[in-house]
């Protein structure tokens, strides 16, 4: 079942990274005594401290697909055909969700526990469910397995992207860390961002920017307020992040 908050016994320090995923979910939040928020996620190229990262996208080909035989509630294990296979590597999907499109049993968000191995144009996988079925699913049903933001993280030059917090240490690519999603926190400025700005991503690979003053972009997220003191362009300084 979907366990509660954890508020001690993290195998993985804040200040370290790993080549494995120990005992932790990707997508993990975690709080210190500051006050500070952190995320637990794998790089999927080299990072560097204090500067933000991105969500890679979703494979489209694990995107509202269909359910050919019914499902009863209480299955906790499902086998799934897949149209066009995307690789997925095992226990890719572990601490994302199964989610049922349309049809029968639409809205429902389930998190997963572990996956099968998904070749190159392979057609079925198998899952495995944190939290069983709550509503039977029958051939009109439509699923997607999405993955946690916090699986392949990375850094870009696309602002209309989803922020997925700083490392606060610089982490190898493959590797598991804690990224900082809340509060204090040192980041790469891009354009001199005054105290009280709003900031938000921007298109330069891990800086983020303030707003421009005649209107928000809906399409680029809001990630902290600038405090303490004014920005210096391609310098770090004080932000408190509010991703969560």
């Amino acid at each position: 079942m979907t366990h509660p908050f954890k508020k001690a016994g993290y195998s993985h320090g804040i200040y370290e990274q790993s080549s494995t995923i120990k005992n932790e979910i990707l997508g993990e939040y975690r709080l210190t005594r500051d006050g500070r928020g952190w995320r637990y996620g794998r790089a999927i190229k080299a990072l560097t401290t204090g500067k933000m990262t991105y969500a890679t996208q979703q494979n489209a080909a694990h995107l509202n697909e269909a359910i050919l035989a019914a499902v009863a509630i209480g299955e906790h294990t499902l086998d799934l055909t897949i149209t066009t296979g995307g690789v997925l590597e095992e226990d890719e999907l572990r601490g994302g969700y199964f989610q049922i499109q349309h049809g029968t049993g639409q809205g429902q968000n389930l998190l997963i526990a572990g996956n099968t191995t998904l070749a190159v144009g392979g057609a079925t996988i198998q899952i495995a469910l944190d939290d069983p079925i709550q509503i039977a699913l029958d051939t009109t049903s439509k699923y997607s397995l999405i993955r946690s933001p916090w699986f392949d993280v990375t850094m870009h030059t696309t602002d209309e992207n989803f922020a997925t917090g700083v490392p606060a240490i610089p982490v190898t690519l493959d590797y598991y860390a804690w990224f900082q999603t809340h509060g204090v926190c040192n980041v790469l400025d891009l354009n001199s961002i005054a105290v009280g700005c709003t900031c938000i991503l921007s298109a330069t690979e891990g800086a983020i920017a303030t707003v421009a003053d005649t209107a928000i972009d809906a399409d680029v997220p809001i990630v902290g307020t600038k405090f303490a003191a004014a920005g210096t362009s391609t310098e770090y300084g004080p932000v408190f992040l509010q991703i969560d």
